[in-house]
């Protein structure tokens, strides 16, 4: 074998969250942060000699919030907008300064008065419908995206999350419609895809929901979302040997997911099975003791069979969940709707 050194080199690509379970700093990030400082040192340094340039100064607070120095930036900002100077920029990058700071409120303040300003600027409305998205405010996170694909339709970005803000309105019609128009662009997305998918299925129309769930299998097979969605709709369908196929096969795909076993245990349950019912929802319970579906149904087996301290310990457990939920503005859903929805908003 020759000593000589290969002309060939392989070199793998490592994770950031390695770095983190290592305990150093991931070199790509310590070479982003030090660009940012570099650039920050140059503009300092143009300022000297031109102290006035309020492009430079804006600059410089962008580079802040580059840096998630976010209290300088906000400093920077302000002085900027207190010259009594007009820029929507120091107003749009001020905006994501305060809200990347956590301080919403006044992101939005500062992204309305930049859309006032520069009222065709896509990254002002786009950003201002996140801040909406945040806040649970969905009629304007829909106002604020459409604006952005009214100014630039080939915003393939916009359309996806307008689509997901008229779901969270129930707006399922035209949440079809929005991406029915971005899959034209991006025809191999299958996230979207399977939202189109979800999307039917919470319309009532199961037949174009179960066409679109199988063009994201035939996709990709692997995907243990897509034939637990799949066995959702042929549930739906009473087509029940292929519903139990699909269920069992996300499970196989993904042994550590619960909502697979969720799922099968309602079908089971909807058809008198509840022993099987509850196996499965003990096993969605113990995968995921978050699960607030799975133990309001095992809840329900529990007292069907007359089970009543096992039914009671069930229901307290999904009081908890419930309460906690409703803590953080969130809503427990026990519906054969809510659950296909949550199977289309997450991932296991």
């Amino acid at each position: 074998m020759s000593d000589a050194k290969s002309e060939y080199s392989i070199k793998c690509k490592i994770h950031p969250e390695i770095f983190q379970e290592l305990g150093v700093r991931d070199p790509e990030e310590v070479k982003r942060e030090t660009a940012i400082m570099k650039k920050v040192r140059q503009v300092k340094k143009e300022l000297k000699s031109d102290p006035d340039n309020i492009e430079l100064l804006v600059d410089l607070g962008t580079l802040y919030v580059d840096g998630a120095n976010y209290e300088d930036a906000i400093k920077q900002l302000k002085t900027v907008i207190n010259r009594g100077k007009s820029n929507a920029r120091a107003h749009k990058v001020l905006g994501t300064a305060y809200i990347l700071s956590k301080q919403e409120d006044e992101g939005i303040r500062e992204m309305k008065r930049a859309a006032e300003l520069a009222p065709d600027d896509p990254e002002i409305h786009f950003n201002l419908g996140g801040i909406y998205m945040l806040q649970d405010s969905f009629e304007s996170a829909s106002r604020e995206f459409q604006c952005v694909v009214d100014l630039d339709p080939t915003d393939n970005m916009a359309y996806a999350n307008l689509a997901a803000s008229l779901d969270m309105r129930q707006l399922y019609a035209e949440e079809i419609s929005v991406l029915k128009k971005v899959l034209m662009f991006n025809p191999d997305d299958l996230e979207l895809r399977a939202a189109l998918s979800c999307a039917y299925f919470n319309l009532g129309d199961y037949d174009e929901a179960l066409t679109a769930a199988l063009v994201v299998l035939d996709m990709n097979d692997q995907d243990p979302m897509a034939h637990c969605n799949l066995g959702s709709i042929y549930s739906a369908k009473n087509m029940v040997e292929e519903a139990i196929f699909s269920f069992k096969k996300a499970t196989e795909l993904d042994p550590e997911s619960s909502i697979p076993h969720t799922n099968l245990g309602s079908l089971y349950g909807s058809l008198k099975k509840v022993e099987s019912a509850i196996k499965e929802f003990k096993t969605a319970t113990t995968l995921n003791a978050g699960d607030i579906n799975a133990w309001y149904n095992l809840y329900t087996c529990y007292k069907d069979v007359g089970r009543t301290q096992e039914a009671q310990e069930a229901y307290k457990k999904f009081e908890e969940l419930t309460n906690k939920a409703a803590g953080i503005g969130k809503s427990a859903d026990t519906s054969a709707e809510g659950v296909m929805h949550s199977m289309g908003a997450q991932k296991n």
